[in-house]
């Protein structure tokens, strides 16, 4: 799977690896990934919450001074 704006990796286990597929990007941070997933599953195509958390990326200096900022949210349609 492609990494992310923050340059977030995202792996993920499954049966046939090369047909997963990122839908959509829920949230990404510079230390969080939440996304939706396309997969196989049972022979049928299955959507998912692929999480990612790098609490070593959490604790360096950089990110702990961005926490009190928050991100800008785009409006749900």
């Amino acid at each position: 799977m492609p990494a992310t704006g923050w340059r977030r990796a995202r792996e993920t286990l499954a049966n046939d690896p090369g047909r997963v597929s990122v839908v959509r990007t829920l949230e990404d941070t510079p230390f969080y990934v939440r996304s939706l997933l396309s997969a196989p599953l049972a022979g049928r195509s299955a959507v998912a919450v692929h999480k990612s958390l790098s609490l070593d990326r959490f604790a360096t200096t950089v990110v702990q001074w961005m926490l009190p900022f928050r991100m800008p949210r785009h409006a749900r349609r």
